[in-house]
Parts: structure tokens; sequence; C-alpha cells
């Protein structure tokens, strides 16, 4: 998928997740949301592509259903860390672990639609894709833009 299709997809389910479930709907909260959705997909793109025969190829270490969590976890426990020290309030721990939470279905959501492509995930291993369809597909990528969007509107409606 191109990259603004993760973006806002994982926007969009963070927003939901945070408003809808989270009950944390905080300016703070939703800039958090925004800034691991960004982080989260360029790290798993920016790390997990790799030059092969001329061709970008995925790494396992950044699209795997078992290392991309742990990316995403990462990165919501540096970003708590970083924001408890710029705006001076101690995360409790129910609100790192919900952070935590958040990152990891952020890097599924990544992963969830480069299973639609032809690239597919690691399962263990194995490459597995779900649809083989081409990662600039207009409708499928358009598709998915518009559900992030709306369930950016859902949560915040």
């Amino acid at each position: 998928m191109k990259a603004i299709t993760h973006d806002f997809f994982s926007v969009g389910v963070g927003f939901y997740l945070v408003v809808r479930i989270g009950g944390e709907s905080g300016p703070i909260y939703l800039l958090l949301v925004v800034w691991l959705a960004f982080a989260t997909n360029e790290v798993i793109d920016r790390l997990g592509h790799s030059a092969r025969g001329g061709m970008s190829s995925r790494s396992f270490w950044t699209h795997s259903i078992f290392t991309a969590p742990v990316w995403g976890i990462a990165l919501a426990v540096a970003s708590i860390y970083l924001l408890d020290m710029v705006i001076s309030q101690s995360m409790t721990a129910s609100q790192t672990l919900f952070a935590a939470m958040l990152g990891a279905v952020l890097a599924y959501s990544h992963l969830l639609l480069d299973a639609l492509t032809e690239g597919g995930v690691y399962l263990g291993m194995r490459r597995v894709a779900l649809a083989h369809m081409r990662y600039n597909n207009v409708i499928l990528n358009g598709a998915f833009e518009v559900i992030g969007v709306l369930l950016i509107f859902g949560a915040l409606v």
C-alpha cells in the first residue's frame, strides 16, 4: 500500500481506539496517536525494505506478525517516556500499557494493509499474501483511506 494509505488508516484506527475504547481523548492523546501512526509506519517501511535485484523487498525484521508489534510497542514506550519529560506529568502504568497496546495495534494495521498486496507479510519465515493486489492499486488504496477517514469521524462525532 501507499504510505499515505497506511497513515490515514492507522490514524483512523488509533483515534477510534483512543476515543471509543481507551476513554482518553484529550489533545495530548490524539497527538500521540498521530505521532505513533506516522512513526510506526515510517519505521516499519524505512527499516523494512531492502533492495534485491533492483527491486524493493520487505524484510522479516519489520514485516512479520511477530516482529512488527515489537517496533510499535518500542516506539510507544519511548514516546510516552519523552512525553513525560516534556509535559512534566507522570503517566500511570495503565496509560503506558494502553500506549504500548496502541503501538502494537498500529503496527498490525500496517501489516493488515501489506497482507493484501502481492508482497505480503511474514508469518514465521514464510511470506503470506491474502489478496495479491498491487501496492499502488487505486481502488484498494482509496477504500482504506476512506475507511481511515470514517474511523476518525466515527471517533470524534
